[in-house]
């Protein structure tokens, strides 16, 4: 059985290529809240990473994709972060407090805060965010991470290959 036609974000705002990898419904601002986000996550029941093996739930780690998509489509659609931007993570704290029901919409809301610019552009960020279902709390993610021009990006890993070539 085949599941019904999904809700999807354009996946060129969460840096996938395939429709099936793309977890996020859409991205809304919060009404006069400049920097808090709510975003619907798509679970695809079919999906063949996140479903290999039944489950009554949905796996903690399709919300943890679901969560850095939605930090990447925050950066491109609301801050002005351009497309081919690298994001690179610095941390992740996640903690989960009770299961994703399979059968019931995830919100996943965020707030943005320490928010770093170098020459009119930002270029690190932290996110917290906050999974639920309804009224109830499944859980939270918070991270840190760079936003890299990638000529910047290609400098950083080239130091680094020698760096551990001579070391």
């Amino acid at each position: 059985m085949s599941s019904p036609v999904l809700k999807r974000i354009d996946g060129r705002y969460v840096h996938k290529i395939h429709d099936r990898n793309i977890l996020i419904a859409d991205v809304r601002r919060r009404p006069g809240e400049e920097e808090w986000f709510d975003a619907e996550m798509t679970h695809d029941m079919d999906h063949p990473f996140f479903f290999e093996h039944p489950l009554d739930h949905v796996p903690s780690m399709m919300l943890v994709e679901a969560g850095r998509q939605v930090g990447i489509a925050i950066s491109h659609l609301f801050l002005g972060v351009p497309f081919g931007t690298i994001f690179a993570t610095a941390s992740f704290d996640i903690r989960f407090t009770d299961f994703a029901e399979k059968l019931a919409p995830v919100i996943i809301s965020v707030r943005v805060m320490d928010k770093r610019y170098r020459r009119g552009k930002l270029i690190r960020l932290r996110m917290i965010g906050y999974f639920s279902q309804g009224s109830r709390p499944l859980g939270s993610m918070e991270g840190d991470w760079s936003m890299l021009d990638p000529r910047l990006w290609k400098r950083y890993r080239k130091m680094e290959q020698c760096r551990k070539r001579a070391g």
